[in-house]
């Protein structure tokens, strides 16, 4: 007897009845395209693929305040959020979610700078942490006036790596130190990604692994296939909404990115915002009492 799936599984089953089972092809590659005027991002957004924007970030300070002599010395005895890792992967729950901590920052220089894979993720909310980390960016024309924007600063060693989950709001992230590579899957593979339960504590994040594909337990997920891009000291890429990607650092990486979401977006990101304070589900890593607790992506 066949038994229908359930829940998240059974949306998705009907998703792609609709589609008549033809999963999506990846398409054209990713566009590059330097310093867009305002206008032409605009552009760019309406067409909802990812883009390589070059030369945003040539002139900012933190190309060169970003070091690790620098921050220790600016940042050493201040105490920053980080996600625990294992073996170089974030730790994550769909019962509980992320589990965000505090550790001292010189600590955690210490072992980057002694090539040693630290336990941990560093992923902080300049704006509670280190809010100085402002000086050294310049906030995206394309978000500035946004009603409702956040960034996170990312510091993590050599092959540290994150689950595949995509976010409701808009994104671009500027690399400054090291290489990361991205996975990127438009929205509409959704229903061969095996998506978490929606009463899950990361509903946006996937059981799937494209680094560590299982076809035995995920079938479905092998008629996908991502989109794969590197982003060196100086790019930025811009994620449209609900993209999912997996996110690896192929060398010591530095990283600040910028959330936004305006018109019906931000009203879809705020009542995300209000579903997780009302589960008592941490948001961006954002205070810093963290010890540890509930985050997500």
């Amino acid at each position: 007897m066949h038994v229908l799936p359930a829940g998240r599984d059974l949306f998705d089953h009907l998703l792609r009845v609709v589609r008549q089972g033809r999963a999506p092809q990846l398409g054209a590659p990713v566009q590059r395209v330097s310093k867009p005027s305002l206008s032409s991002f605009t552009a760019l957004r309406k067409e909802r693929r990812p883009v390589l924007l070059e030369g945003l970030a040539d002139d900012w300070p933190a190309h060169t305040n970003w070091t690790l002599p620098s921050l220790k010395e600016r940042f050493g005895n201040r105490d920053v959020a980080v996600i625990p890792t294992d073996d170089g992967r974030v730790c994550s729950n769909d019962r509980v979610g992320i589990p965000f901590e505090t550790i001292r920052f010189g600590d955690y220089i210490d072992d980057l700078a002694r090539d040693v894979r630290p336990h941990y993720y560093l992923v902080a909310s300049p704006d509670v942490w280190l809010p100085e980390l402002r000086d050294d960016v310049v906030v995206p024309e394309y978000c500035r006036s946004a009603p409702w924007r956040h960034s996170r600063f990312w510091l993590s060693a050599a092959h540290t790596s994150a689950p595949l989950h995509r976010d409701v709001a808009e994104n671009i992230l500027f690399q400054i130190v090291g290489r990361k590579r991205f996975y990127l899957y438009p929205p509409s593979a959704s229903p061969w990604l095996y998506s978490n339960p929606l009463r899950s504590a990361l509903p946006n994040y996937s059981r799937f692994d494209p680094e560590r594909p299982d076809y035995d337990r995920f079938p479905l997920s092998r008629e996908v296939r991502p989109l794969e891009i590197v982003l060196g000291p100086g790019d930025a890429l811009y994620l449209p909404s609900r993209w999912w990607h997996q996110v690896r650092s192929l060398e010591l990486s530095a990283t600040i990115n910028f959330w936004w979401a305006d018109g019906a977006l931000a009203f879809l990101v705020r009542a995300a915002e209000w579903v997780k304070k009302t589960r008592k589900l941490e948001i961006y890593g954002m205070h810093p009492d963290a010890a540890p607790y509930a985050g997500s992506s």
